[in-house]
């Protein structure tokens, strides 16, 4: 396998194809899962008004030092802009998020107070100057960075810009994704099978794979085992996308047609072949800024290759910084045999530090996948690795 090249290398050659990424404005509720491309900074300080954190009574906390008798004088809604004044022994009842009038620097929750005759009864405990009060500003003052680049656009970080009033936001252009699907022996599901048949599932693993990536999928194409049909499918759909996914026939059997194809189209390529398992034959190439994936045709090997290679390109394109650093370690429940040099993709279940390489790892199997909460990866030379060896995991 000399001219096979390790996973280190092909991530580094991965690496190397992201860069100068165009991005769009977008309105904030329609960037969900996108990444920033520019720094957010607050317009405004939030809260942008001193106000209460509970329900209860605004006093200025002298009066307590002085054991003044204190009285109920008004009483303060959320939303309030004309506010009272309070002196000295006087009190507002207030509510959640109301502003804090002048004259007050504390408020009391009512849970500790009593009130007799609109006169307030403290019950024991410490008070101190400030209780249960929002500055105006704690949240964060105008300047501050809300959202610095290549963050990822989380429901929670949408409700904090609304928070803000902020409406749109620059994002990085997510990349188009199409799939092609190859074998004569494929067909979809609802049709009865006949000898020789399989039920095609590459399509929709790809496709549910991109949606958890915020991708929506611009086609799925499935084509015969023909080398015409082959090139000009491959031909037609490059330019449609960012980034075209191919599965099956990109081996070195006498009907696996996409490699030779992919070479009259003129895709260059950036490696073919890798030192794993499963997933040799992988491929990855470029036309102009047009991505290539040709992935293997058996289940299991299509998911554990999209893991690996496909989704931390598209997050790195969509604007994600470490895209190979997102492992843990995790120490192994059992003995493992490794029988090859090669890198081991092993689906696994990682629980509390453990993780358990589960059965049913061959390539054309997905009973395991479907369990799986992530793929664990073994290197270095056939050996037997220790239960409680430390091994990394990638979490899917």
């Amino acid at each position: 396998m000399s001219n096979f090249i390790t996973v280190d290398e092909s991530r580094t050659i991965i690496l190397k194809e992201i860069n100068g990424r165009p991005f769009i404005e977008k309105r904030i509720e329609d960037a969900l899962h996108d990444y920033s491309a520019k720094r957010v900074y607050a317009p405004i300080d939030v809260p942008n008004f001193t106000n209460s954190a509970m329900d209860g009574y605004a006093l200025s906390y002298q009066d307590i030092e002085d054991d003044k008798e204190i009285k109920v004088i008004y009483t303060i809604q959320a939303g309030q802009t004309e506010l009272p004044i309070l002196e000295s022994g006087e009190a507002a009842r207030i509510f959640t998020g109301a502003m804090i009038p002048a004259g007050a620097d504390m408020v009391v929750m009512q849970e500790k107070v009593n009130v007799e005759n609109n006169i307030l009864h403290f019950q024991e405990g410490n008070y101190s100057k400030g209780d249960n009060i929002r500055l105006q500003g704690s949240q964060a003052k105008i300047g501050d960075i809300l959202i610095a680049e290549n963050t990822r656009i989380t429901p929670a970080s949408i409700g904090m810009l609304a928070g803000f009033g902020i409406e749109k936001i620059t994002v990085f252009l997510p990349p188009k994704v199409g799939i092609i699907v190859t074998g004569n022996e494929l067909i979809p599901a609802g049709n009865p099978l006949k000898k020789g048949q399989i039920y095609e599932s590459n399509s929709l693993t790809l496709r549910s794979a991109l949606k958890e990536l915020g991708i929506e999928t611009q086609f799925i194409v499935k084509i015969s085992d023909d080398q015409d049909e082959t090139f000009c499918e491959i031909k037609k759909r490059l330019a449609e996308v960012d980034i075209l996914l191919l599965t099956g026939g990109i081996s070195v059997g006498d009907y696996d047609f996409v490699k030779d194809s992919l070479e009259k189209v003129e895709i260059t390529q950036l490696f073919y072949k890798l030192q794993q398992k499963p997933g040799k034959p992988l491929y990855f190439g470029k036309r102009n800024n047009h991505y290539v994936f040709a992935l293997p045709g058996n289940p299991a090997s299509v998911l554990t290759c999209f893991y690996q290679y496909v989704n931390p390109f598209i997050k790195g394109l969509k604007g994600e910084k470490n895209i190979f650093k997102d492992y843990e370690e995790a120490s192994l429940s059992k003995e493992y045999d490794k029988k090859n040099k090669l890198t081991n993709f092993l689906k696994g279940y990682l629980e509390n530090g453990i993780v358990t390489v589960l059965s049913s790892q061959e390539s054309y199997k997905m009973n395991s996948f479907s369990t799986a909460n992530c793929i664990v990866e073994i290197t270095g030379d056939e050996r037997t690795v220790a239960k409680g060896e430390k091994v990394k995991v990638w979490r899917i």
